[in-house]
């Protein structure tokens, strides 16, 4: 191989290794903001499950309420 055809392949070389790079640490970024949208949503998905909880409790007091005041037309 001529010092030319090397030079020229060494050169591509460097080229694909640096865009490797920066897909390597493209790839690190799109990592740390898939884990950055899963803490947020396990964080939405905690404050849903207390709201549900809240809202089954209010309900149960409801329900109990309106059996000791005699509101109930039916059970339900």
């Amino acid at each position: 191989m001529t010092d030319e055809r090397s030079d020229l392949m060494l050169e591509i070389l460097k080229h694909i290794q640096a865009d490797l790079g920066d897909v390597k640490r493209e790839q690190v970024s799109q990592g740390m903001r898939l884990s950055s949208l899963e803490d947020h949503f396990r964080g939405t998905l905690t404050t849903l499950y207390s709201i549900q909880d809240n809202v089954a409790h209010l309900k149960t007091r409801v329900d109990h309420i309106e059996r000791r005041l005699g509101l109930r037309d039916t059970e339900h």
